[in-house]
């Protein structure tokens, strides 16, 4: 007796047969495009490290913390975004493309945006207070936000073009899903 196969799984064959029938540009965006992401989350990094080392007026450890701020973002930002966009479309469970744009833009701004400005405020701190040798007043969390208020307000737009940009990106994946929905059956033979 034979197990049978969920209509899951057999939807999931049908988009892998489907995907390597697209054409060769609509493959690589599909297998690359987190990576898109993960290098605007790099670049949000870099900017959100100058800016907040501008304001605090840190002259040292520029080529450590640039790298941490940017290694760290592009590989986290690349690797969500590919479990929660491409890898839940050839899973089937994404159906929606509201749902699919809205989850990469929260990615995109949440993870690479705003989680890129946050570790460069804190590597940031990390060396402003190493190297700064005032004392520091005694209401530390005002004192900080003086610190990063300016630094976010430089920051705001290029966070929202970080969220166009990831909305743009998260659109694209579901119109190559869709151009694997709209393939018609008998093309799907003919590579076999």
């Amino acid at each position: 007796m034979e197990p049978v196969k969920s209509p899951k799984s057999e939807f999931q064959k049908l988009l892998r047969e489907r995907f390597s029938e697209l054409p060769a540009i609509d493959q690589k965006y599909f297998q690359y495009g987190s990576g898109l992401i993960g290098l605007s989350a790099s670049a949000s990094g870099l900017l959100c490290n100058k800016i907040f080392r501008e304001t605090m007026k840190i002259r040292r450890g520029f080529l450590i913390s640039s790298l941490v701020v940017s290694s760290l973002p592009l590989f986290q930002t690349t690797f969500l975004y590919h479990l929660a966009i491409p890898n839940a479309i050839m899973a089937g469970k994404m159906n929606c493309s509201l749902c699919n744009t809205l989850r990469g833009t929260c990615i995109g701004v949440v993870v690479g945006g705003l989680g890129s400005a946050s570790l460069a405020a804190f590597v940031s701190t990390v060396y402003f207070l190493k190297y700064d040798k005032r004392p520091l007043p005694r209401d530390l969390f005002r004192f900080c936000i003086s610190l990063y208020k300016p630094a976010l307000m430089r920051m705001r737009f290029f966070l929202l073009s970080q969220a166009i940009f990831s909305m743009a990106v998260s659109a694209q994946y579901y119109v190559v899903y869709e151009k694997m929905l709209m393939m018609p059956q008998e093309e799907q033979g003919t590579n076999k």
